[in-house]
């Protein structure tokens, strides 16, 4: 499992609970704690989030989509990657658009002993479609239904970290492509996947105040977490554009 002084900001999101308002450092620390115990699947979808940018400029098919994701990235996570896609691909296929790429990000959110804590914001593109700018986010993972909740804070932070300049009016749109209502499914076939559009327009949006104050009690729940043993070694970001709060303004 990764570093919890670099995650993904849904999981970020999940660390502050149902009632994010409600959260503490103690019961992020708590969250984190277990999180840093768990075995992680040995793979990401990073090759399917990236091929969204493609997709969406129509440059693959449906089938061409399927078949890099078979034959790119760790091979362990090919065939989820291929199935993420495949889910996504209807979607991208009927909305063309002229598409920024943005690729991977990691943000400094804040520091505890001069030690910095990263958030992985898996936005790969801004897409513009009918006049409309849309900061594309995907939800691929099959383990964990996000709550709305959950999504709506996690988008706000790409939102305010991403959507600058000529991009500043852009809403956000999750992909998601996880499992579905149920996820049980019987010994030995595989979890049904779901697919829905989500456009930031319907969704509660949180506002700079709000993301400041539940961000700085993850990152204290994060110092306790190191203190009681949580795994807190020093992030690899390989691959990931860096965004320091130590520059003059972190949003």
């Amino acid at each position: 499992m990764a570093t919890i002084r670099s995650i993904d900001i849904l999981d970020v999101a999940r660390a502050l609970g149902e009632r994010p308002f409600a959260a503490t450092p103690e019961s992020v620390s708590h969250w984190l704690s277990d999180y840093s115990r768990r075995k992680g699947g040995g793979f990401n979808y990073n090759t399917a989030i990236t091929t969204l940018y493609d997709a969406f400029r129509g440059l693959h098919t449906a089938q061409s989509a399927r078949d890099f994701c078979l034959s790119n990235g760790n091979p362990k996570g090919r065939s989820q990657n291929a199935d993420a896609i495949s889910a996504a691909m209807p979607y991208a296929l009927e909305h063309p658009s002229v598409c920024h790429r943005i690729g991977l990000t990691a943000v400094a959110i804040g520091r505890y002993d001069g030690r910095n804590v990263y958030a992985k914001i898996k936005a790969p593109l801004v897409r513009v479609e009918d006049g409309r700018a849309f900061l594309v986010m995907p939800g691929f993972r099959m383990g964990y239904r996000p709550r709305n909740i959950e999504i709506d804070f996690a988008c706000s932070v790409a939102l305010q970290t991403l959507a600058q300049g000529d991009l500043s009016a852009a809403n956000f749109e999750y992909l998601y492509a996880g499992p579905g209502p149920d996820i049980l499914t019987a010994r030995g076939q595989k979890p049904i996947r779901s697919f829905q559009a989500i456009d930031g327009g319907t969704r509660e949006r949180f506002d700079q105040q709000q993301i400041d104050r539940l961000l700085d009690i993850f990152v204290k729940g994060v110092a306790l977490a190191d203190q009681v043993g949580a795994d807190a070694r020093e992030p690899k970001l390989n691959g990931y554009r860096i965004i320091d709060p130590r520059q003059s303004s972190m949003f």
